[in-house]
Parts: C-alpha cells; sequence; structure tokens
C-alpha cells in the first residue's frame, strides 16, 4: 500500500482482458519523407506562383547579409545567419537556366522536399508529435472542378 513489501508484476495486476500496446510506428527514413514532402511542396510551389526566378533568389541572398537581418539572428540566436543555403539555391537556379520550365519547377519542387526530409529527420516538433496525414488537397484541381461545374451550377 504504501510501497514497501511485496510488488506485484504488472501482468498480474493487467489480467488478459487488457488491450496490447500499440506498435511503435515505422521508423522515419529520408525517402519516406521526402515521398511524403513531395505533394506538399507541389502544392506550396504553386501557391507562390512556381519557382522564383534567379533573380529573386539572388535578391534573396543579398538581403540576407543586410544589417537589419543579421542584428535580428544576433538578437534572436545570439549569432549572425548563415547565408550559404541561400547562395545554394541561387547557384541551383543559375544551374539550371536551360532546361524547360516543367523540368525547372520539378527540380526545385524535389529540392526543397528533401531540404525540408532533412530538416525533419534532425531535431524538430515530430519527435514529440506525429505529422498528419492526407491533409492536404489541391487548390487547383479545386479551382479547376469550380471552373468546369460553370455558373449554372454555382447560382443553384
Amino acid at each position: 500500500m504504501f510501497g514497501w513489501g511485496k510488488k506485484e508484476s504488472p501482468q498480474a495486476t493487467a489480467g488478459p482482458s487488457q488491450p496490447a500496446a500499440p506498435s511503435p510506428p515505422p521508423p522515419r527514413t529520408f525517402e519516406s519523407l521526402v515521398e511524403e514532402e513531395l505533394p506538399i511542396q507541389r502544392h506550396s510551389v504553386a501557391m507562390q506562383g512556381g519557382m522564383p526566378s534567379c533573380m529573386t533568389l539572388f535578391d534573396d541572398f543579398v538581403s540576407c547579409y543586410s544589417l537589419g537581418s543579421q542584428f535580428k539572428s544576433i538578437y534572436r540566436h545570439g549569432s549572425t545567419r548563415d547565408c550559404t543555403p541561400k547562395f545554394e539555391d541561387f547557384k541551383f537556379c543559375m544551374s539550371m537556366r536551360k532546361l524547360s520550365d516543367e523540368k525547372r519547377e520539378d527540380l526545385w519542387v524535389k529540392r526543397r522536399a528533401e531540404w525540408w526530409a532533412r530538416r525533419r529527420l534532425g531535431r524538430s516538433s515530430e519527435d514529440v508529435w506525429d505529422a498528419r496525414k492526407n491533409l492536404y488537397t489541391d487548390p487547383l484541381e479545386e479551382n479547376r472542378r469550380a471552373a468546369q461545374a460553370g455558373p449554372a451550377d454555382a447560382t443553384a
């Protein structure tokens, strides 16, 4: 009763009517996270109007080194910001200049999905919480369906 004396085993107190513990989720692998991220990033890039231009990525890189951005980073994190990833994005864009727009966008989506997958493999809130699955719908597909339905269905 008060913690001394004979201890009972958990099996003796649980009994056969207790449900079995749920099996642990499958381990997160880089490939599985990339597959989860691909549709998310495809929607994100589509909502942003497609892949950013190389000039926009260069502007993001230069603004990373701006005085305000560096002061904000020092205030929040105690150190200056590393702008290397912004420069890598710019170099990646420049390396794809000769490709078609569709191919460039597909490669950009894949790059973003891999970046997020690497980030999710490190320390993240997913160490505590499970990411929701099958939550995202295609807003472009919904717009297409509404356009195909026509104005007659909208008034009904």
